[in-house]
């Protein structure tokens, strides 16, 4: 069994690994199922080797949907400061689909199954509530986690800008 496996299984049984969990959260996005919104398999590491501020959220989520335009604005500006923003929902394809037509993003967003409350709490997010914001660094490494809205103000500073 991978590590990554070990370590999310002992923690939907309940065990809280938070320290080691540094060293692998981008292996645990990287084991997540997670696919794109054209229902195909998509591999969280295609999104790894430079800053990544992952959010998760969903349509029922009235925080989450008030944050996707500061997101959506703020991701084509720090691209050339080499930062990603991608999005991951906790719904059901086509709702997320539908919203994304009438607010559509600047970022890729990409589909948990129903693993997705585990796996940000593998993250650190331990009520489990959205939205949720992890800023990983280029090895995939946690640099901040943000449960709630996230102001601008909030992001930036937890962003390794030079």
């Amino acid at each position: 069994m991978s590590v990554t496996r070990m370590i999310s299984r002992r923690l939907l049984l309940g065990g809280l690994l938070l320290a080691p969990l540094c060293a692998v959260a981008g292996g645990l996005l990287d084991g997540a199922v997670l696919t794109g919104l054209n229902g195909k398999p998509a591999a969280f590491a295609r999104y790894q080797g430079r800053t990544t501020v992952v959010n998760f959220w969903a349509t029922w989520c009235a925080p989450c949907r008030k944050e996707m335009p500061l997101l959506s604005a703020l991701a084509p500006r720090l691209a050339a400061r080499q930062v990603r923003f991608v999005g991951i929902a906790l719904d059901q394809p086509g709702e997320v689909a539908a919203y994304l037509k009438q607010l559509p993003v600047s970022y890729p967003v990409l589909l948990s199954d129903g693993e997705g409350i585990a796996l940000m709490r593998a993250l650190g997010n331990r009520s489990g509530g959205l939205p949720f914001t992890v800023v990983l660094d280029e090895q995939g490494r946690p640099l901040a986690r943000i449960a709630g809205l996230v102001s601008e103000a909030e992001l930036m500073k937890a962003l390794p800008l030079r």
